[in-house]
């Protein structure tokens, strides 16, 4: 069973970019990694990481599949590099999980990047993506 422990991220409307479908893929995101966070000390928490780390890949697979097609659409001037930092986002997540459960040591390091990553790309990287199609009268 999980531990009771507080959600990492608590989504808040200061949270929304105002496009719909990426503000669904943020909360499905936000709800994948505060899963994690809860399974962290689990008995079978290995299995728990493994299944969370499925759904973290089928959501990268949609989610930034359908940003990056919304780059293309807008015609996003930092499409390339904001790509990168989706590759990197894989495999960084990757590289951790790895560790996280051949080390089999807390998950602290994983659910860290996880939320930092979050807070960082969606509050900065996602917002000025959201605010280039807005400009453009793309967005939505």
């Amino acid at each position: 069973m999980a531990s009771q422990s507080a959600p990492l991220i608590e989504w808040d409307e200061v949270l929304a970019l105002g496009d719909e479908a990426i503000d669904r893929q943020h909360k499905g995101l936000a709800a994948i990694i505060n899963e994690l966070h809860s399974h962290r000390d689990s008995p079978d928490r290995d299995a728990q990481v493994m299944r969370c780390l499925t759904s973290m890949y089928l959501y990268a697979k949609e989610h930034f599949w359908d940003e990056e097609a919304f780059m293309d659409r807008v015609g996003y001037p930092d499409r390339a590099e904001h790509a990168t930092l989706h590759c990197e986002f894989v495999q960084k997540t990757h590289d951790l999980t790895d560790h996280c459960l051949t080390d089999a040591s807390p998950c602290e390091e994983l659910l860290d990047f996880l939320l930092t990553w979050f807070r960082t790309h969606v509050a900065v990287e996602d917002a000025k993506l959201v605010a280039f199609a807005k400009g453009r009268g793309s967005a939505g």
